[in-house]
């Protein structure tokens, strides 16, 4: 067996449909062309999207696994490892399917609303689980290297269900939970309970969590029965969501990996192709699930297309997705790139060309983000349990459990300030993030540094630390209509965190609206007023943000608007940029390790340190081209040297380069132009 984790290689997973009406066709292209586009693994998708049968029959799959034992031969002789991804588990979505009749007595998932699939299975339904034994049984035959198991291994998200299960399977176990009979409609009223959260939700979610450990568990041992060697791989939709189930991310990887490597594939925005900015979420998204799996899983990110050719997304948008994901430190990625209705990937070969080309870049790439280090940047918090203990206002939809924090990551990395989940000396609360910390641990946070939306610091307040925090008071979140007075703008006007008198930025937030929710706040004695809020007459009437340094030596910023409601194009600006860097920087007194990228328009800067060097780059995800570019960091020794890397994925001396140290800063300035289709990557040695 090849081994597909290579430490210093970017891995090139190609996922491809083989039709059975043009299977020949497509697998001779397939040995020709993989090639040449330097694939290491395909992953062969099994009865996929348009020409899915819904659940296989038995017969169907015996028929096709003769045609996988053919793939894996042909690809063995080529060097190129052979995983297989069934397009389904569970069922994403009916898309007209209706297995009911083919699978008498199927149970189906049944939605929170109370509306039911027809081929979404119930994961406790015995006649899914009897057949899906039969069925991957068929499939692990063919011993494959990775049997990857479909985001659809989830209970949102299967349409017409939104949220699921509330069959009368799962109403019945959940009744025998709490010792009474329970309707769906009571359920649901519990799990929405404003305020203080009813105890049944914590349970139900706790027997969601249960059923699908077990679930996957499942899974696992029905392959390793017939292929003991074969790897399982988990594709997820992100760990922000997963908490409206319960997920508990180290038991079910635990479970699903059954004692061999287990492979991720986090989600990545833009399935087609928008706006670059959907790299926040995508850098986000590796980050965070990587954090809440255990270590030591292998990760290949997903790279997607839908419905594929560059009317959907172009080759440069998906060369910078893959670069995403070699940067911040993927083993490799699976490519989604030709359609599954049989067309030619020749037809398309420009993605094949730019793989080829590339890849010298990004194996370099892969490969010293791959290195033992860390990456540095302000810490977020991921809890698991955060949809059993959120407080839901009245009137809240199921959604609303799902986990705060993404509103702040965007908005500190549309500045040019890198985020984390690893170890940092700053942490940023947003939302009611703040309530999955101990008390505790909020001590000893704020003997650190800690930034503060207005939700989280009315809750730090609420629970007795407005002395540590420098608050007096503050309001709850409220649209502008809902305050007593107008407010019409927010003024920087303090000069130590990049104001001037009448600097002023709009409070129109996030966009042309104005639904963004704002928390006026008192200052304690010893807060500094960083920004005001101001009235159509420039009149203050509030302020917005405020820094304290408290007894215990920690410094905190809280920043009066609930960033959940208020982070958006309107929120980014110049003006911000050298508030929130600045914010930043006081946080960390100076001598926090980060990094700031200083010029240009939503940037996507990253920082990597090992022990005998760093690296930092940034991605341009903006149109505009910058004439230079600009960091700055924490830096303790002498000026180091600096190498960039070049398309041939070599590092080389770069002329235009200045550096200047102060302070324990370093500023380092790159006066040559960066444009979009290709990142900027520095060496510090």
């Amino acid at each position: 067996m090849l081994n597909p984790t290579l430490p210093d290689q970017a891995w090139y997973s190609l996922r491809r449909t083989l039709p059975p009406w043009r299977f020949q066709e497509t697998l001779e292209e397939l040995c020709r062309l993989a090639p040449q586009f330097k694939i290491d693994e395909v992953i062969v998708k099994i009865d996929t999207e348009e020409f899915s049968h819904g659940h296989p029959s038995l017969e169907w799959a015996a028929a096709y696994q003769e045609k996988l034992f053919e793939v894996r031969r042909r690809l063995e002789e080529l060097g190129i490892v052979y995983s297989l991804n069934p397009w389904i588990t569970a069922g994403h979505a009916d898309r007209g399917r209706d297995d009911r009749d083919r699978l008498p007595g199927l149970e189906c998932m049944v939605g929170d609303d109370g509306s039911e699939t027809h081929h979404c299975a119930c994961f406790l339904s015995p006649v899914w689980r009897e057949h899906t034994r039969k069925l991957w049984t068929i499939y692990a035959q063919t011993h494959p290297h990775i049997m990857w198991v479909e985001d659809d291994i989830r209970t949102f998200n299967h349409e017409p269900v939104r949220f699921g299960c509330f069959c009368p399977r799962h109403m019945k176990l959940f009744s025998e939970r709490v010792g009474r009979e329970v309707s769906r409609e009571e359920l649901v009223r519990a799990i929405l309970q404003p305020g203080r959260p009813h105890p049944w939700r914590a349970e139900y979610l706790r027997m969601q969590q249960e059923v699908m450990i077990e679930t996957v568990a499942f899974l696992a041992k029905v392959t390793h029965e017939v292929s003991p060697e074969t790897c399982m791989g988990l594709m997820s939709s992100g760990p922000r969501q997963h908490c409206v189930e319960g997920r508990d991310w180290k038991r079910l990887a635990e479970a699903l990996a059954d004692h061999r490597p287990l492979y991720s594939r986090p989600p990545m925005a833009n399935y087609c192709e928008e706006s670059m900015r959907g790299f926040y979420y995508s850098q986000d998204s590796i980050k965070l699930t990587r954090h809440a799996l255990p270590e030591g899983v292998i990760e290949q990110t997903e790279c997607e297309s839908v419905p594929f050719t560059r009317f959907s997304k172009s080759v440069t948008f998906t060369f910078l997705e893959i670069a995403v994901s070699m940067a911040y430190g993927s083993s490799g990625v699976t490519l989604n790139l030709f359609d599954h209705a049989g067309t030619p990937m020749q037809d398309e070969i420009h993605y094949g060309t730019m793989l080829a080309e590339k890849k010298p870049f990004l194996n370099e790439l892969a490969r010293v983000a791959n290195r033992p280090g860390r990456y540095r940047g302000v810490k977020l918090l991921h809890r698991d349990e955060f949809s059993m203990r959120k407080v839901l206002p009245a009137g809240a939809s199921y959604q609303d459990l799902a986990e705060d924090g993404f509103p702040m990551m965007s908005a500190l990395e549309s500045m040019g300030i890198p985020t984390t989940y690893e170890e940092s000396g700053i942490l940023a609360l947003s939302g009611q993030s703040a309530r999955m910390l101990s008390d505790e641990e909020l001590r000893e946070w704020l003997t650190r540094g800690v930034l503060l939306d207005g939700v989280a610091a009315g809750i730090l307040l609420e629970r007795g630390f407005g002395a540590e925090i420098g608050l007096k008071r503050i309001a709850p979140p409220a649209v502008r209509v809902q305050l007593p007075w107008v407010v019409s703008a927010e003024e920087f006007h303090n000069v130590e965190f990049g104001g001037a008198p009448r600097k002023y930025l709009t409070a129109t937030l996030p966009f042309l609206s104005a639904d963004g929710r704002i928390c006026p706040l008192e200052a304690a004695e010893g807060a500094q007023v960083i920004s005001s809020w101001v009235d159509p007459d420039t009149n203050r009437t509030s302020p917005a943000m405020i820094a304290f340094e408290n007894a215990g030596g920690g410094r905190v910023i809280v920043h009066g608007m609930e960033y959940q409601s208020c982070c958006g194009v309107a929120f980014c600006h110049p003006f911000r940029r050298k508030q929130l860097q600045s914010a930043i920087r006081y946080l960390g007194k100076g001598s926090e390790a980060m990094l700031f990228q200083c010029d240009g328009a939503y940037p996507l800067a990253w920082r990597r340190d090992m022990a005998d060097f760093t690296v930092i780059g940034c991605f341009n995800l903006n149109l505009d081209a910058w004439p230079e570019c600009s960091f700055d960091l924490g830096w303790q020794g002498a000026v180091p040297r600096v190498r960039v890397l070049t398309a041939s994925g070599n590092w080389e001396e770069c002329s235009g380069i200045e550096m200047t140290q102060s302070a324990g800063r370093l500023r380092i300035t790159c006066r040559n132009r960066v444009e979009h289709p290709f990142p900027l990557v520095l060496k510090l040695e």
